[in-house]
């Protein structure tokens, strides 16, 4: 469980220079892609270089060596544990309750990526090349937006699945109808969707649009 082995999509797209920083030494690298991954053999000097102690890095080991190195060299480190579905070109979509009429579910446009809820949208130029290259939805209530479902980047009509909801409107069934809309477009537009699993609900979820685990694995935080 601990160590993950298939490369997700941020260290794909970081390792081919469109996110992130790879830093790349003769025995392994270290790629800074919104997550720390860390490849090969260990590097203590350039390790020291990135990751100050208590730097609050999320470090994701790619290898035996590393994880060694990080447990003896930080043996105080919080750690959780991620869940990486397999890929999907195509979903299930489970009978969703009707939304009450107090709640508009739009797809993710101009206005959306202006408001960037949730931080969505950030990894794009412009609302343009969302449009072309993105996908999402959200939903709004009383002028505001509480429920977003969003790619967090696009590499080579791939994209990664990102949501989130406001913590009061929690627990409603509303981030399933953004997820609902946006793999439509995505299965429309034949966009190969990643979903990485925060946590064991995010990944529930994952579940009931047809994704299956790929693997679980551990995250330490130093």
């Amino acid at each position: 469980m601990e160590i993950l082995q298939s490369k997700p999509l941020l260290l794909r797209s970081c390792e081919a220079g469109f996110f992130g920083k790879n830093h790349i030494y003769k025995n392994g690298s270290i790629a800074e892609a919104l997550f720390t991954y860390l490849s090969g053999e260990p590097d203590e000097e350039l390790f020291n270089q990135l990751c100050a102690p208590k730097c609050g890095r999320h470090l994701v080991c790619l290898s035996q060596s590393w994880q060694n190195f990080i447990q003896k060299n930080f043996s105080d480190a919080e750690t959780y544990v991620r869940y990486q579905m397999k890929s999907a070109d195509h979903f299930i979509f489970p009978d969703l309750r009707k939304l009450s009429s107090e709640f508009e579910i739009q797809k993710f446009g101009k206005k959306e990526f202006e408001a960037k809820p949730f931080s969505h949208g950030t990894n794009y130029k412009n609302a343009e090349d969302f449009a072309e290259n993105g996908a999402g939805a959200v939903i709004w209530h009383d002028g505001k937006i509480v429920s977003s479902a969003s790619s967090f980047i696009t590499f080579k009509n791939e994209i990664e699945l990102d949501f989130s909801t406001m913590e009061d409107y929690r627990r409603k069934g509303l981030v399933t109808h953004c997820i609902s809309k946006m793999l439509r477009d995505c299965e429309d537009r034949a966009l190969k969707v990643h979903w990485d699993a925060q946590t064991e609900v995010s990944r529930d979820i994952a579940f009931k649009f047809g994704f299956t685990l790929n693997q679980s694995y551990k995250v330490y935080i130093v």
